[in-house]
């Protein structure tokens, strides 16, 4: 595979906004930094509620899950049952 410089560029630049960005919650230093143009307000929290994760939450509730050993997790698989085409 051929890289042309700008795709080099745009590489290391990715790379380097990954490594500013928090794993937890994807914002940057920046953002938040009013020195740098950023704001102490540049998010507000939002809570929002995912079915997945509260399904896959109950089953890891259960003594089959507690009991199941290292390793053990839980993923979702998709039902036949009310999935629209």
């Amino acid at each position: 595979m051929y890289w042309t410089a700008a795709d080099r560029d745009k590489a290391i630049w990715w790379q380097l906004r990954q490594a500013d960005t928090c794993p937890a919650c994807g914002t940057r230093g920046e953002e938040w930094d009013e020195s740098r143009g950023g704001s102490r307000n540049a998010y507000v929290p939002e809570l929002a509620r995912c079915r997945g994760c509260e399904v896959s939450g109950r089953t890891e509730e259960t003594p089959e899950f507690k009991n199941g050993g290292r390793g053990l997790r839980v993923s979702l698989r998709r039902s036949r049952k009310g999935v629209s085409a």
